[in-house]
């Protein structure tokens, strides 16, 4: 993030459930705020995670892997935003990060106003539970955090 970007709203997307339930309430607040939007997906860059193998051709398959999120975290705020009973009046960013999504999270914490983030959890006493990225930024963060209920 560039330090002459201005302070805004960030939200930690992951394509879940519980993350564009977090999305629609950070345009809510961005909006209410007059602030921008910053929608905040993360890669780790370790090979040998998920899709990252690695090789000769690892700086090549990140790269890929950055560019599918972007397209897959664009989709999925043009698709939020239709389901709004009010289109999202803001400016949105949607950015892609090498990294865990804590620690991107947490970075961002330092310059924003508010992180917003989706719970994890279902059924029974798990319900109670918010998920290892919520729970770290809940308690590491720099600014307010919300928990968007999942």
């Amino acid at each position: 993030m560039a330090d002459t970007e201005p302070k805004g709203v960030v939200v930690g997307v992951d394509g879940s459930e519980p993350a564009r339930r977090a999305l629609g309430w950070a345009m809510t607040e961005a909006e209410l705020r007059g602030l921008p939007l910053y929608v905040v997906t993360a890669q780790p860059a370790t090979p040998g995670y998920a899709v990252l193998a690695p090789g000769p051709h690892y700086q090549e398959d990140l790269e890929r892997v950055l560019a599918e999120l972007r397209i897959r975290t664009e989709t999925m705020v043009t698709e939020v935003n239709g389901e709004r009973e009010r289109p999202f009046g803001g400016h949105a960013v949607v950015q892609v990060y090498s990294g865990t999504a804590t620690e991107v999270l947490l970075g961002m914490s330092e310059r924003h106003e508010m992180v917003v983030v989706g719970s994890r959890g279902s059924g029974g006493f798990s319900r109670l539970l918010l998920g290892s990225v919520s729970t770290a930024v809940v308690h590491h963060a720099a600014c307010p955090v919300l928990v968007v209920r999942g």
